[in-house]
């Protein structure tokens, strides 16, 4: 498998950007509705770098959208971040179909 990621390795990963109690309650609260950078740090009591960590995984790994919004009153640009859709199955199943795709 020369060049490529191995199938379980990159299963693992994204399992464990979502493992994460943090991120859970980012895409929760931006499934609800679209969220900036200001109201995610006051909902989940964080710091902006730490937040922005969070928000890179996110987007990386295709869970959150994020767009950019000038706000001409306040000469800003406000980020806003939304929860694309996604579904996660793992069963056994999947994990042979890993297994027999890999081999």
């Amino acid at each position: 498998m020369a060049g490529q990621e191995d199938p379980i390795v990159n299963l693992s990963k994204i399992l464990s950007v979502l493992s994460h109690p943090t991120r859970l309650k980012i895409l929760a609260l931006c499934a609800v509705k679209e969220r900036t950078t200001r109201e995610l740090r006051e909902e989940l009591g964080i710091s902006k770098p730490l937040l922005i960590a969070h928000l890179k995984q996110l987007i990386n790994y295709g869970f959150l959208e994020a767009r950019a919004e000038i706000d001409k009153e306040r000469f800003i640009v406000k980020k806003y971040y939304k929860t694309k859709k996604f579904e996660v199955k793992i069963s056994d199943e999947v994990l042979r179909k890993l297994i027999k795709n890999n081999s």
